[in-house]
């Protein structure tokens, strides 16, 4: 019934339903000066959205607002309910079925969306993905959510790895930090390096990966980790690295690690991408120890390689990063952009008018 009132409200003002929602369940507390500001607040996606008016719907004792957003409404942005001091409201748009899909299959929707977000994807993109023409315009009804889940089942295939729970995975290397060596243990800074970059791969939750990290501690190595759950049963993996390296890394104060980061340049003849890999190990020394905050670590990063970067490199015009410091990336798309940029230019060498002459 909410859908069809939505529908025939925006058919009498002739506006498209497409770009609307219609809000339910609000309660005659909330004037119309105050609805738009909540809906606005309530979720980015919604922060431009517009009533366009309000009706009382008597079988429910509430009232029902239209709102208008600037284009088309993606459902899989749209809250289905947004909290209130008094309640709850609900939130339809025209994507909605009349039987409506399992809560399972709208969650699933919902991560899908968040992670092609992530990837500098959208919806958009699906037919790419799925190994269809992107450029046939689409004049069929949009897909219900149940298609939708199958098509993005096929595309996170795909562009996801396979679930660390469901494969066989690199386990660990061993440290136990004890006088005497267990067979297969290495020295400890080798191990925090690849444990680090192991731990940071991982996308499975903080918990997971330190049940992982407790499973190739041995000895006194374990025993720090036990203390510090003692203290704190859902301590951090950041936190466990921290202590291990405390109890057996070198001692470098604070200053020190800092300074090693700020004073890394790139070297002639290395590459900016390897410039780069050597400055995160730094970086995150300098974080365990306290002298970077988490926070500031993306921030942090470009603006010493900003500065490490040999003057005038080509990648860092090309780029921009001087101009994104203010916005700056994650590692792992940085290194990304980076490595297509390199090979972009290594292509554009091997391909120079000169070779092709000959």
């Amino acid at each position: 019934m909410a859908l069809h009132l939505l529908e025939d409200w925006c058919k009498g003002m002739t506006i498209d339903p497409k770009n609307c929602l219609l809000v339910t369940g609000v309660s005659e507390e909330f004037d119309e000066g105050s609805i738009e500001p909540i809906l606005r607040t309530s979720t980015k996606y919604l922060s431009e959205c517009k009533m366009r008016g309000r009706m009382f719907v008597r079988e429910e004792g509430a009232f029902a607002v239209l709102c208008e957003l600037p284009s088309a409404v993606d459902p899989l942005q749209v809250p289905s309910t947004i909290t209130v001091e008094d309640g709850v409201w609900r939130v339809i748009a025209t994507g909605s079925q009349p039987s409506p899909a399992p809560a399972s299959n709208v969650e699933f929707l919902k991560k899908m969306s968040a992670f092609l977000g992530k990837e500098g994807k959208t919806l958009a993109d699906m037919p790419g993905l799925l190994g269809l023409d992107p450029g046939v315009p689409h004049l069929e009804p949009a897909p219900s959510p149940d298609e939708w889940v199958k098509a993005l089942g096929k595309a996170l295939e795909k562009v996801v790895p396979p679930h660390p729970e469901s494969s066989p995975y690199r386990k660990l290397r061993l440290f136990s930090g004890g006088p005497t060596p267990i067979p297969g243990e290495e020295a400890f800074e080798p191990w925090l390096e690849h444990t680090t970059e192991m731990l940071q791969e991982w996308a499975v939750p903080d918990a997971e990966k330190r049940r992982r990290l407790v499973e190739c501690l041995r000895g006194p190595a374990l025993d720090v980790i036990r203390t510090l759950k003692l203290s704190n049963p859902g301590v951090k993996v950041k936190d466990c690295l921290e202590a291990l390296d405390h109890a057996f890394g070198r001692t470098e104060g604070l200053e020190d690690v800092y300074c090693k980061f700020l004073n890394a340049r790139q070297q002639k003849g290395e590459k900016v991408s390897a410039y780069i890999q050597r400055l995160e190990k730094l970086l995150q020394r300098a974080i365990m120890r306290g002298a970077v905050a988490v926070e500031q670590m993306d921030r942090t990063r470009l603006a010493q390689i900003v500065r490490g970067i040999q003057y005038q490199n080509p990648i860092l015009l090309h780029l921009r990063l001087r101009e994104r410091q203010d916005n700056p990336p994650s590692y792992s798309q940085l290194i990304k952009e980076v490595r297509e940029e390199e090979e972009r230019q290594a292509a554009g060498v091997e391909g120079s008018p000169e070779e092709e002459a000959l």
